[in-house]
C-alpha cells in the first residue's frame, strides 16, 4: 500500500517542486511595471475624468511642452507605444511570453497591453493564445485581442468586446455614433463571454464602455461596413 501511495503522490510532489524552483524574475517584473506605467500615462492624460492637478503632474513628469500637452499629445503617445513595443518584442524573443509564473501579477498583463495597442496583433496572437491556454494570462484577454484582430480584418467578432465610432449627419449636423461591432453568434455571446471569464453580459459591458444611455443594437456586418465605408468618403 505504501508503494501505491508513493507512486501516486511522488509525481504530484515533483510537479509542485518544479513550480517552487521556478524563481520569479524580479528585474523583469520591475521593467514591465515601468512599461505598463509608460503605456498608460498619456492615455490617463486624455481621459475626461482626469483632474487638472493630475494633468499638471503628468506634464511635469514627462517634461511636456504646451504644444506636446495639447495638439502633439497623440504623437507623443504613438512614440511611447513604439518604444514600449520594441522592449516587449525583445522580452518575448528572450523569454517567451512574460507570464504569471515568470513575473507574477499584474505584470503578466503588460506585454498583452502593449501588443493590444500596436499594429502587430496578428503576429503575436498565437503567443497570447498559448500564454492564455497555459494560465499565464487571463483567457479573457486573449478573447479581447482576438476580437480586435477580427474587427481590424473586417470580420464579425466573437465576444463583443470591440466598439467603433462613426460620423453621421442628422438634420444637417455631424454626430458621432458608437456601435458594438457585429457579433458572429449573438444568441450565444453571453454564454461564450461567461466561459472565458467576462463578468458581464455584452449589454452591460456596452453601457459601462459607452455610457448608461447607450442603447445596444446588434448590427449586421453589412450595416457596419456600410457605416465604415461612408466615413472613408
Amino acid at each position: 500500500m505504501k508503494y501505491l501511495f508513493f507512486a501516486i503522490f511522488f509525481p504530484f510532489f515533483m510537479n509542485c517542486q518544479k513550480i517552487q524552483d521556478k524563481e520569479m524574475n524580479v528585474e523583469l517584473k520591475n521593467e514591465l511595471a515601468q512599461i505598463d506605467k509608460d503605456d498608460q500615462i498619456y492615455r490617463e492624460f486624455m481621459l475626461p475624468e482626469t483632474s487638472p492637478e493630475r494633468r499638471k503632474e503628468i506634464i511635469k513628469e514627462k517634461n511636456l511642452t504646451q504644444e506636446e500637452a495639447t495638439v502633439g499629445l497623440g504623437k507623443k503617445m504613438d512614440q511611447q507605444d513604439a518604444e514600449n513595443l520594441a522592449k516587449i518584442e525583445k522580452i518575448i524573443a528572450k523569454y517567451g511570453y512574460p507570464g504569471k509564473s515568470l513575473v507574477g501579477e499584474p505584470e503578466n498583463k503588460t506585454a498583452w497591453l502593449v501588443i493590444q495597442h500596436s499594429s502587430k496583433i496578428n503576429q503575436y496572437l498565437p503567443v497570447i493564445k498559448k500564454a492564455a491556454e497555459e494560465n499565464e494570462l487571463p483567457f479573457r484577454l486573449y478573447a479581447m485581442m482576438l476580437d480586435r484582430q477580427l474587427v481590424q480584418d473586417g470580420k464579425e467578432q466573437i465576444y463583443g468586446t470591440q466598439a467603433r465610432s462613426f460620423k453621421t449627419t442628422k438634420d444637417g449636423k455631424v454626430e458621432i455614433v458608437w456601435i458594438i461591432w457585429p457579433i458572429k453568434d449573438f444568441k450565444n455571446v453571453n454564454r461564450l463571454r461567461d466561459e472565458v471569464g467576462f463578468g458581464q453580459t455584452v449589454e452591460d459591458y456596452a453601457q459601462d464602455l459607452l455610457g448608461k444611455d447607450f442603447i445596444f443594437k446588434n448590427y449586421t456586418l453589412e450595416e457596419a461596413l456600410q457605416l465604415q465605408n461612408k466615413n472613408k468618403k
